[in-house]
């Protein structure tokens, strides 16, 4: 492991769908100021640094070394990059932790998901130093999924929020090539309402309710996404479908359930989160009236799907 005896202690604090996320590290925040790792660092989490003084929920600590920790224990998950089919990364579980490994990185992760040490492997003729996009981006993801479910408090879904002029939050879900991305310019260009996030949204409960947040995981547009720390009171689920004319029918509990639910992130590999993602996830049904929404690509698809909630 590097031996550093300069750099003081880096702090990152982070505030996603209300989760508190401490980062530390004795090695300098690695500083990027041209090409694509700049726009990485400051479009997808500025808007996630947190500065208030509430007691974190999670801790990470992050340590800069020039050979990863040798891991074993049981597989539980591995991803395969879309393209060539070459691993990505996995998660394994030895005794009470859990350990996701990438090529450059390991993170051990304790049973409550709230406590992280994380190891990056440093490129030879690299000075040290780190960049919150090599932790955050696919890993956050895995870890709040993790803790949200076992706190059954919130879930991940792949859709997206739209917080209306109104104040209320509809969530647009839907199979690959449904239409998302185009019922989320649809509504950035032809309405005052807010585009959350048109590929992660988290639905937290609150009290008695539940709300959309914004994510730092966005999808293929990102000039629209002005209020991703947004969140608000959810009114409506639509599950969108493209059609030769706008149509909409509610949902059955169980039809609901079955169509919401390849839209989420559920955890195959943890029946106890599972358990609690299911077992939230119908409590929203229940709560929230959810509708089959087919629709017209143009910005009539606004006024109907306001009227339907009305």
């Amino acid at each position: 492991m590097w031996k550093a005896g300069l750099p003081l202690m880096n702090k990152i604090l982070l505030q996603i769908a209300g989760a508190i996320i401490y980062l530390e590290s004795p090695f300098p925040l690695a500083q990027f100021t041209t090409g694509e790792r700049s726009l990485r660092l400051e479009e997808r989490f500025t808007d996630f640094f947190y500065k208030g003084r509430a007691k974190p929920d999670i801790r990470i600590r992050i340590d800069l070394v020039d050979r990863l920790p040798r891991v074993s224990g049981e597989i539980i998950f591995i991803t395969n990059h879309f393209i060539d089919g070459r691993e990505n990364w996995r998660l394994l579980k030895r005794g009470e932790n859990y350990y996701y490994k990438e090529k450059r990185k390991i993170m051990r992760v304790n049973r409550n998901f709230d406590d992280v040490d994380v190891y990056l492997l440093i490129k030879k003729k690299e000075a040290p130093a780190w960049d919150t996009t090599d932790i955050i981006y696919d890993f956050l993801q895995v870890l709040l999924l993790h803790f949200f479910a076992l706190r059954k408090s919130a879930i991940l879904a792949h859709a997206v929020g739209v917080k209306d002029v109104n104040g209320q939050g509809i969530l647009f879900a839907g199979k690959s090539g449904a239409g998302k991305s185009t019922m989320a310019k649809i509504w950035r260009y032809h309405s005052q309402a807010a585009i959350i996030n048109d590929d992660r949204i988290i639905v937290r409960k609150t009290g008695s309710r539940f709300a959309i947040h914004g994510t730092p995981w966005h999808g293929e547009f990102d000039d629209y996404l002005e209020s991703r720390r947004e969140s608000a009171p959810l009114k409506a689920i639509f599950i969108i479908r493209h059609a030769p004319e706008n149509d909409v029918r509610k949902l059955t509990e169980k039809e609901a359930f079955k169509m919401l639910y390849p839209a989420l992130f559920p955890t195959f590999w943890d029946q106890a989160c599972l358990n609690q993602i299911i077992s939230l996830t119908l409590s929203i049904i229940y709560q929230v009236p959810c509708f089959s929404l087919g629709f017209v690509k143009d910005e009539k698809i606004i006024d109907f799907v306001r009227a339907v909630m009305e």
